[in-house]
């Protein structure tokens, strides 16, 4: 039997083995970092550069963190990347400095990030 013809399919049959614009679908959803790894990708000139995958819960995917999103982490979570699990975010696309579509997150705090703040009666 052959399988339905959607978009889902087309970007399973054409789409990268990484997280990008096209599996955002518009839309901008907010993902738990499930797991940071570092990957090796192959460059176009051929060499191989590393760089921090990020595995989001219920993600097939994991999205390769190119220098705007990885200072992003770090700047608000510190550069141990095991501190950046469980950590929500949200996601969306935007135009890059390359002239091309890309992968942006953007952290969001949950309600307990607050509970340690001082709050002064008058």
């Amino acid at each position: 039997m052959n399988d339905p013809v959607t978009d889902t399919a087309f970007d399973d049959i054409y789409g990268s083995k990484y997280f990008g614009p096209p599996d955002l679908h518009g839309e901008t959803p907010r993902r738990k970092i499930g797991k940071v790894e570092i990957g090796n990708l192959k460059e176009k000139d051929g060499s191989t550069k590393r760089k921090f995958l990020v595995y989001f819960k219920g993600v097939d995917k994991p999205l390769v963190l190119n220098r705007t999103n990885a200072q992003t982490l770090a700047a608000a979570l510190g550069k141990n990347p095991t501190a950046w699990i469980g950590v929500v975010v949200e996601l969306y696309a935007e135009m890059t400095s390359l002239g091309k579509e890309g992968v942006r997150l953007r952290i969001i705090k949950s309600a307990g990030d607050d509970m340690n703040d001082r709050i002064e009666f008058r």
